[in-house]
């Protein structure tokens, strides 16, 4: 990814060990889960420890590998004899989060009460409508669960909001360490800077509390800081991946691809995202153009102009290809003239790709070395 800040020389050498971080946005119905899901495969093949994260909703990437069996924490979904596996999930913040709480060893009856509170549900189905916003702190996550991972791909949702991916971290990270995280922090202050209301809470008087609830009904403020008291540890290790990944999407060897199909509602959304990030002084590496037409094709077009068809049959098909010519050579044109974007990259339409409800490794092979080939000169 071009034009980023350079990092400290401590801060480079670190990031330097880290993954290579791949992200791909665009519109819905361009082939995004699929490239992401190609490329995955493809460097797993060639021996590579991969990493793919979805953040679609609509969960594609299950249907992408024919089966249902990826989960939020991680799944194993393919594994080399020779060497290299690939490890994919299906984001889900609101599992994330009990994950998270469970990690930091809460007693059961407190975990219990946790996920049963009513502001804590609230707080959970807010969360999961914050997808692409919170998603950096499981990709940050990630690098603590399987640190020895060499490419993390991340498969981001359709749409124009997926571009909060990559420029919300920062918006989020001053959000939380504005005086709502300095109030958290007072709130549960502990050793000799907590006061005589801290240490009643964090000294063990649940039992005032309970008791309070019980005359007065639910006490709004005492739950609340019941809630908080159990989700900050939670809440300050979310910061400190916020800034890991604040970084790593910042680093120079981070590649961001928008991905388009000939339609033009695909490019219009991918001239969106890049004019988003171009607002952060973020530039994507490169449009991918999917599902193309292949070039041994597009220099046929004078061959299938003059010829002559034999029936009514033969003439649609040739109108069709000769109309799918134009528009690709129309939208190529547009692209070109606009300057809108840096590299733009072909890929061609594979039809042992298309029209299939379940996908397995080997049909996404060919793809991934396409896309490997295309990214490799303009990735090192």
């Amino acid at each position: 990814m071009k034009n980023k800040a350079k990092a400290s020389p401590t801060t480079e050498k670190n990031l330097d060990e880290l993954p290579r971080l791949v992200v791909f946005l665009g519109a819905g119905g361009v082939g995004k889960t699929t490239l992401s899901a190609s490329y995955a495969a493809y460097l797993a093949q060639q021996g590579h420890t991969v990493g793919l994260i979805s953040i679609d909703p609509a969960k594609r990437l299950q249907s992408a590998f024919g089966g249902s069996g990826i989960t939020e924490e991680g799944s194993i979904i393919y594994e080399n004899p020779a060497g290299g596996s690939l490890r994919g999930c299906m984001l889900d913040l609101s599992g994330s989060l009990r994950r998270w709480i469970r990690a930091e060893g809460l007693q059961q009856d407190h975990e219990d009460r946790l996920f049963a509170h009513p502001l804590f549900r609230t707080v959970t189905e807010k969360i999961a409508t914050a997808t692409e916003t919170l998603a950096p702190v499981r990709m940050a996550e990630w690098l603590e669960q399987y640190p020895q991972t060499d490419y993390l791909i991340i498969d981001t949702a359709p749409g124009i909001h997926a571009v909060d991916f990559v420029t919300r971290p920062e918006r989020l990270l001053a959000f939380l360490d504005s005086k709502i995280l300095e109030w958290l922090q007072w709130f549960a202050g502990s050793g000799d800077d907590a006061n005589w209301f801290q240490k009643m809470v964090r000294g063990g008087a649940r039992g005032i509390l309970q008791a309070l609830g019980r005359i007065g009904g639910e006490n709004l403020i005492l739950s609340l800081g019941e809630m908080l008291l159990l989700l900050d540890k939670v809440f300050f290790r979310m910061v400190g991946r916020l800034q890991e990944a604040r970084k790593w999407l910042s680093h120079p060897s981070t590649e961001i691809y928008t991905v388009a199909a000939l339609r033009d509602d695909a490019i219009s959304v991918a001239r969106e995202l890049s004019r988003l990030m171009a607002e952060q002084n973020i530039q994507p590496d490169a449009l991918l153009l999917n599902r193309a037409l292949s070039y041994a094709l597009l220099t046929q077009k004078r061959s299938l102009e003059s010829a002559r068809a034999a029936n009514e049959s033969e003439q649609l098909l040739q109108k069709f290809v000769l109309s799918m010519i134009e528009k690709q050579e129309q939208i190529q044109r547009s692209i070109a003239s606009s300057g809108d974007f840096g590299s733009v990259f072909t890929l061609p339409v594979m039809a042992n790709l298309e029209n299939r409800s379940e996908l397995r490794i080997q049909d996404l092979r060919d793809l991934g070395e396409a896309l490997h080939t295309q990214l490799t000169p303009s990735a090192e």
